[in-house]
């Protein structure tokens, strides 16, 4: 019981030390100012065939994952169970959306 109360105030005294308090843990997901760009459906709605990737990037932000192809590369967002853009060989948006493949 010692130990188990000696590492709960040692992990306060941390969190209390770096600033983070229980108010301020970040804005929940929901939250359009603190969510990732990808995140917002109308961000999604803004792409159009043929963007380059720094315009999709601009839109979206960082993918979580980009794996090449041999005719096209793949941006996920996070990850592989998220949303995806797909560019050509050239570089431009082909196609996007959950099922992206």
């Amino acid at each position: 019981m010692m130990l188990r109360s000696t590492a709960a105030a040692l992990i306060l005294a941390l969190a209390s030390a770096s600033g983070v308090g229980a108010q301020d843990r970040g804005a929940p997901a929901s939250d359009p100012e603190r969510a990732a760009p990808w995140q917002d459906p109308g961000r999604w709605r803004q792409l159009r065939l043929g963007m380059t990737q720094s315009e999709v990037q601009h839109i979206l932000g960082e993918p979580g994952k980009v794996t090449r192809y041999y005719a096209f590369e793949r941006w996920e967002y996070p990850d592989a169970l998220g949303q995806r853009v797909n560019f050509d060989e050239r570089g431009h948006l082909s196609v996007w959306g959950a099922y992206a493949r």
